[in-house]
């Protein structure tokens, strides 16, 4: 795997941190930034997917409230039903979530 060189400036209380864990874990100061940076960068990746799905189902939520104030009275019952219709149709027999 290709490398690269890169310079950062970080305050010498931090660096003497980094070192002592790096050396605690028989890591290069070089190897515990780059573990540590791969980390946080799945870190935020995840977080940032989690919040995606969540703010998609708020609205989601949200166009489902407007659709159903519009929608004749007994409507969502009759479709929850046919859900669970369809559901039980296409659910393997023994399969279990």
């Amino acid at each position: 795997m290709a490398t690269y060189k890169v310079n950062i400036s970080l305050p010498p209380d931090l660096v003497e941190r980094i070192d002592e864990a790096a050396q605690d874990l028989g890591l290069t100061r070089s190897g515990f930034v780059a573990e540590a940076s791969v980390r946080y960068v799945a870190d935020v990746h995840n977080l940032t997917a989690e919040e995606r799905r969540r703010k998609d189902i708020e609205r989601a939520m949200a166009t489902f409230k407007r659709i159903g104030a519009k929608a004749p009275p007994g409507t969502g019952e009759q479709l929850m039903a046919q859900l669970r219709k369809d559901r039980d149709r296409d659910t393997p027999p023994g399969w279990e979530p």
